[in-house]
């Protein structure tokens, strides 16, 4: 078995002390996986940002430990850290972050700085991930000029350009229309399959769960049982992501039956080529 890329051990954070002290998170472990892609949910003010933000070394735990992969990063100081976010770890935000006055190029290779070789050594690796991404006719283009989903993909660009093991994404479709979001969403998948990294996501939308290859509930602050989904889904065929069984705009019929696709994309996969993802399954 592959050794986890991260691993918690029993980690708590509070915030306040005595009795307006408020426990964010109470003792949650997990183990993540090479490749694996892992969705955290639960509602708003359930610990969730929080519980990324330790895993993301950006935040202490009051108790427990992490280990991000041969490293246990719980008692380096913030002396020693960036560098192991730098090389270890790319975090996709919500709100993008995006530097304003840096180009799509800049935005990407900013991190690089950070870490051995610079921007020269790692501009090949830009170029490459803007071409992936669609990102290649913008690449000199600045933030105010972007749509959110390019915004977007500017970000998991700039999350990707040191090659790190582990993608943090906290609610990264939570800014973007539901196509955008969709794609932004499949850029993820991709991610995890084509190049084997791991990626751990925050989200309210339940769309993205049957992409994940697991999808953890947290509640105030513990990791809990998982609450059944009361609305109606279907899987897209071509990625098997949910989509509401009552959506129709990225349906496509096929010998005589129709099938609810989440995007533009997976419609076009699925009309290239029907057979190939309609075996058996019948929406």
């Amino acid at each position: 078995m592959d050794k986890p890329v991260l691993k918690a051990d029993h980690i708590s954070k509070s915030f306040g002390q005595g009795h307006t002290a408020v426990r964010a998170v109470d003792d949650v472990s997990l183990a993540v996986s090479p490749g694996e892609l892992v969705l955290i949910m639960g509602p708003s003010g359930s610990g969730k940002t929080t519980l990324l933000s330790m895993l993301g070394a950006l935040l202490h735990p009051d108790t427990g430990r992490i280990q991000l992969g041969d490293v246990d990063i719980t008692p380096l100081n913030e002396r020693q850290l960036p560098r192991i976010r730098a090389e270890r770890i790319g975090f996709i935000f919500q709100a993008f972050n995006l530097l304003d006055a840096l180009n799509v190029e800049e935005n990407i290779l900013f991190p690089a700085q950070l870490v051995a070789g610079g921007a020269a050594a790692a501009r090949p690796r830009a170029l490459e991930l803007m071409a992936r991404l669609r990102l290649a006719e913008r690449r000199h283009a600045l933030p105010r000029t972007l749509s959110g989903g390019e915004k977007q993909r500017v970000a998991i660009a700039r999350a990707l350009i040191n090659q790190p093991a582990l993608i943090l994404a906290d609610e990264p479709t939570g800014n973007l229309d539901s196509q955008s979001g969709q794609e932004v969403m499949m850029v993820l998948y991709d991610i995890a399959r084509d190049e084997g990294r791991s990626i751990i996501m925050v989200t309210h939308d339940p769309r993205v769960e049957e992409v994940a290859d697991r999808v953890l509930w947290l509640e105030d602050g513990r990791l809990q049982k998982r609450r059944a989904s009361p609305h109606d889904w279907t899987a897209c065929p071509v990625c098997h992501m949910r989509v509401d069984i009552n959506r129709m705009d990225f349906a496509a019929e096929h010998r005589g039956h129709v099938y609810r696709l989440c995007s533009s994309r997976c419609r076009e996969r699925f009309l290239d080529d029907p057979d190939a993802f309609v075996s058996g399954s019948i929406s």
